[in-house]
C-alpha cells in the first residue's frame, strides 16, 4: 500500500520500508515500547534522543530515533500514531527511521486500553485523517485486537516505569536433567522435563515453505541429499534466515503468508528487555537420531545449531558462501583437511597443497581472515550424516509433552562431542 499524501511523502507500510531509502514518508504505526537514550557533548550540551519500536499489520517491529524532545515527550508505549517527514535510512544492513527538523507525531488512539475494550468503528471515528489513512489506520487497529494478548499490561504507569511485570509466557523451570539409555524411554514419557541421551544423527531435514518447489525439488528438502550433490545448491540460503539469535525465531517476512506473518513472536523470550537480536540466524530445523530402540525428531533452533555445527555462526557460513559466489578466484579445495585450534575451539580448513609449515597452520587458525567457514561447515554436516551409529552424540533435550505433534516436542538444546580415551572407551565433556 503505497499513496502520496501532500508534501509530506507516501504514507507507506514498514515491510517496505526498504524501498524508500533516503525518502521522507509517513508511518502509521502501534508503539511497542519507547526507551530514552541520553548523549553528553561537549560543546552543545545534552541532546535527548527517543528510541521506539513500532508496528505495523506487515511488520512487527521496526525502530524509530526521535531527535526532538516535544516528539519524545508525545509518544507513548501502547498508542497508535501517525509519524510524518520520517527519514528512512540504512546503516550496516538494518533499515530504521529517523526524524528529521519537521517531522511531527500525531496520536491517533489512546490509551491503549482502548484498543481492546472498543470497536474499530468507536475507535476511528474521531480521527481526522484522510481516506489513505483511515484505511491503514482500520488496518492496524485490527493487527493489535487480534494480537492484543501479546500486549499485556503494556499502557500502564508501571511498563512505562521498567517496573517488572509478568510475562506473557511460561518461563521453564531448571531442573536437573534425566539420563535415559534408550530413545524409546524419551518416547514413553508423560511429563515434561529435560532429558539427556547418547543417539546418532540421521538425517537434517528442512521444511522448505518460503518458496515453491517443485516435484524434483522435494527431495531438497533432506540435506543428506543436497550435500551429496555436485554443483551449486540453494543450501546455505535456505538454511539461513533473518531472525533473533537469541530465541531463534525468524523473523523475515518475505515470501511468508499473511498466516506466518502473524505467527512471528512479538517479543523475545530469551531477552531480559524482551527485544529480538536481530541478525542472521540458522532457519529452525528438524534432526533425526536414531538407536538400536527407535529414532526421534528434534527441533532444532539458531542457537542449538551453532553447537551442533561446531560454535560456526549463520552469519560466517553466509559471508564466505557469498564471498564465494561473488569472487569466481576463491575456488574450493577438495584436497583439504579440517584444523581445530584448542585454544579457540575455532575449525579451519587448510590446503594439503598449500605448503605452510605448521606455524603458518597455527596462524592461521586463530585469524578468521583465513578461515573458509562456509567450507568448513560443509565438512562437519557431512561428518554428522556419513557416520551412523559409530559416532552416537550425547543430546540434551527439553520434552514437551503438552504439545500433540512431534514437531516441536522435542527441543534440542545442547549436544556434546565424545572424546576417545587411550583405552578406547569414550568420555564426554
Amino acid at each position: 500500500m503505497t499513496s502520496a499524501i501532500g508534501w509530506y511523502g507516501p504514507l507507506i507500510d514498514l515491510s517496505k520500508a526498504s524501498a524508500h531509502i533516503g525518502d521522507l514518508v509517513q508511518l502509521l504505526v502501534f508503539i511497542h515500547r519507547c526507551t530514552p537514550l541520553q548523549y553528553k557533548l561537549s560543546k552543545r550540551g545534552e541532546v535527548l534522543r527517543t528510541d521506539i519500536q513500532v508496528g505495523d499489520d506487515t511488520l512487527p517491529y521496526f525502530s524509530v530515533s526521535l531527535w526532538q524532545k516535544q516528539m519524545s515527550s508525545l509518544a507513548v508505549t501502547g498508542d497508535v500514531v501517525l509519524l510524518q517527514n520520517v527519514k528512512i535510512t540504512k546503516f550496516g544492513g538494518i533499515v530504521d527511521g529517523t526524524t528529521v527538523q519537521f517531522s511531527s507525531l500525531q496520536c491517533l488512539i489512546h490509551p491503549y486500553e482502548s484498543l481492546l475494550s472498543k470497536g474499530v468503528d468507536d475507535l476511528t471515528r474521531e480521527c481526522r485523517v484522510g481516506n489513505t489513512a483511515m484505511e491503514k489506520l482500520v488496518k492496524v487497529v485490527k493487527w493489535v485486537q487480534r494480537i492484543g494478548s501479546s500486549f499485556y499490561n503494556i499502557g500502564s504507569n508501571s511498563f512505562q516505569k521498567n517496573i517488572h511485570l509478568p510475562r506473557n509466557w511460561k518461563v521453564q523451570e531448571q531442573t536437573e536433567a534425566q539420563e535415559l539409555f534408550l530413545l524409546s524411554e524419551v518416547l514413553r514419557l508423560r511429563n515434561s522435563c529435560k532429558v539427556v541421551f547418547n543417539a546418532s544423527v540421521g538425517e537434517i531435514f528442512l521444511p522448505i515453505t518460503w518458496r515453491v518447489l517443485g516435484d524434483s525439488e522435494k527431495e531438497n528438502m533432506f540435506v543428506s541429499r543436497i550435500i551429496t550433490k555436485v554443483g551449486k545448491s540453494n543450501l546455505v540460503e535456505d538454511i539461513t534466515c533473518v531472525g533473533c539469535q537469541l530465541c531463534g525465531s525468524p523473523l523475515d517476512l518475505e515470501n511468508r503468508s499473511e498466516l506466518k506473518k502473524n505467527s512471528i513472536p512479538l517479543f523475545c523470550s530469551k531477552s531480559s528487555d524482551h527485544f529480538h537480536a536481530v541478525g542472521l540466524i540458522y532457519r529452525p530445523f528438524m534432526l533425526y537420531v536414531w538407536d538400536e530402540s527407535e529414532y526421534l525428531p528434534l527441533l532444532v533452533r539458531n542457537k542449538a545449531a551453532e553447537l551442533l555445527f561446531g560454535n560456526i555462526k549463520a552469519e560466517k557460513i553466509y559471508s564466505c558462501y557469498i564471498g564465494q559466489n561473488q569472487n569466481q578466484n576463491c575456488q574450493q579445495d577438495h584436497n583439504c583437511k579440517v584444523i581445530i585450534s584448542k585454544a579457540s575451539g575455532k575449525a579451519a580448513t587448510v590446503s594439503c597443497s598449500s605448503g605452510l609449515d605448521d606455524r603458518q597452520v597455527k596462524q592461521g587458525v586463530e585469524d578468521d581472515k583465513n578461515i573458509n567457514f562456509h567450507l568448513v561447515w560443509l565438512i562437519l554436516v557431512k561428518l554428522l550424516l556419513q557416520q551412523g551409529k559409530n559416532s552416537p552424540l550425547k543430546f540434551e533435550v527439553n520434552v514437551n509433552t503438552s504439545l500433540e505433534g512431534e514437531n516441536e516436542k522435542f527441543e534440542m538444546v545442547s549436544v556434546s562431542i565424545p572424546c576417545i580415551k587411550t583405552n578406547g572407551s569414550l568420555c564426554y565433556p
